[in-house]
């Protein structure tokens, strides 16, 4: 055969590859007529300490625009068994759900609060040696509620409330910074860090908890019931031992430099009215001077949101006077979160015993019982605002309206 031949079988060869390459199935695919979507799990906490499992199931013909506002079906629907483990509990709910669970697409895991504080390692276990999970999915603590009640809601604007409750969580983060927003590949890494405890946001359920069950809720202008994110709950080690509030979590995304974007308010220098600043950039350095003594040193950038007073931002002075002003807020926030943490939680949530281990590793080593020093230790704050924007208007608005 000469070499024309040759290609030309080679190349009608390739041709015949390239067709069938479409027609190649994957081996561990699954029909969406096979399956159910799992978006949101719950897991609560049984009486003989196994375990109640909740999961929050897609239903696919309900979830386009048209049908979602006219149909009588939910476009998702939750379920929950029992089981002495989570994968036996998983399994059992094949008994009532009928097809497989599909985990790959979970948007959001909700712990109950009982669960949290007798510990996460054993459900941990499973959740992260699943190979069908992804590790993107953020994990929340019910508060005041069982992880199966939050999930139960409907949402008012996403036909979907797992998607809702992890589209809502990215938004508060993102814009206010009281939340925190925790992975299991972040949380895993939190409970691997020496001298650093977790920390979860927590998550409420706001109204009557049965007006929310019913997805006529989710038409009203007013819903009469909400989920809302409140604060985080603080761990030592794998066991939850309280909760931190909004200001404390302003304060833990400081020290952890994950403040994207936040609003301080002050009092006006020297007058009535209050004046709103937009933080848009922070940095916190921590430094162990010894196992008892550190340093935060926090340097932010903002800009003037709203002035409530007469005062004329443009001149120099009182720019300084904002800014001290905000120096002396922002510390006074840090240093209430820590006392906190310290006196109350007994644990170290900002990471200050992290830091003494990167820095100083040989003192670490001598350490037997972190949170008994950190107990007493003393912690000096510093902060350096500036203010890098003014806005286009010098005054305030009621000022610039005056005859």
């Amino acid at each position: 055969m000469n070499r024309f031949g040759l290609a030309s079988r080679l190349l009608a060869l390739l041709l015949i590859a390239a067709l069938a390459a479409p027609l190649s199935g994957c081996w561990s695919r699954n029909e969406l007529n096979g399956i159910n979507i799992v978006v949101g799990m719950g897991v609560d906490k049984a009486k003989d300490d196994g375990y109640i499992v909740s999961v929050q199931i897609v239903n696919p013909s309900q979830v386009t625009t048209k049908k979602t506002s006219t149909s009588s079906f939910s476009p998702v629907v939750t379920f929950r068994s029992y089981g002495k483990t989570l994968p036996d509990a998983l399994a059992r709910l094949t008994l009532k759900a009928a097809r497989e669970l599909y985990l790959a697409h979970l948007r959001i895991l909700v712990i109950g609060e009982e669960i949290a504080r007798s510990g996460l390692s054993k459900p941990l276990d499973f959740i992260a040696r699943n190979h069908e999970l992804r590790t993107d999915f953020y994990l929340v603590v019910a508060k005041k509620a069982s992880a199966s009640d939050i999930l139960d809601m409907y949402s008012p604007i996403d036909p979907i409330p797992a998607n809702s409750l992890y589209t809502k969580l990215d938004t508060s983060d993102d814009i206010w910074s009281a939340t925190g927003k925790v992975t299991l590949d972040r949380l895993i890494r939190d409970l691997a860090t020496e001298g650093k405890g977790p920390a979860l946001t927590s998550i409420e359920l706001l109204g009557n908890r049965h007006s929310g069950e019913e997805m006529k809720s989710a038409q009203n202008i007013e819903p009469q019931t909400l989920l809302r994110y409140d604060g985080m709950a603080a761990f030592r080690n794998d066991r939850m031992v309280g909760w931190l509030n909004e200001n404390d979590v302003r304060a833990l995304n400081l020290l952890q430099n994950e403040t994207h974007h936040t609003f301080l308010t002050v009092e006006c220098p020297n007058e009535e009215g209050l004046v709103t600043l937009e933080l848009n950039q922070a940095h916190a350095r921590i430094t162990a001077h010894r196992p008892d003594a550190f340093e935060v040193e926090l340097r932010s950038q903002q800009d003037i949101a709203d002035i409530g007073c007469k005062m004329d931002v443009i001149d120099p002075a009182n720019q300084e006077k904002l800014e001290q002003l905000v120096d002396a807020k922002l510390v006074d926030l840090l240093q209430r979160s820590i006392r906190k943490s310290q006196k109350e939680l007994k644990v170290d949530v900002f990471g200050f015993g992290s830091a003494l281990h990167r820095q100083h590793p040989g003192l670490w080593r001598r350490i037997e019982d972190w949170d008994s020093i950190y107990d007493r230790a003393k912690i000096d704050i510093r902060s350096k605002t500036t203010i890098r924007r003014i806005g286009t208007t010098f005054k305030s608005m009621k000022d610039e309206s005056r005859p």
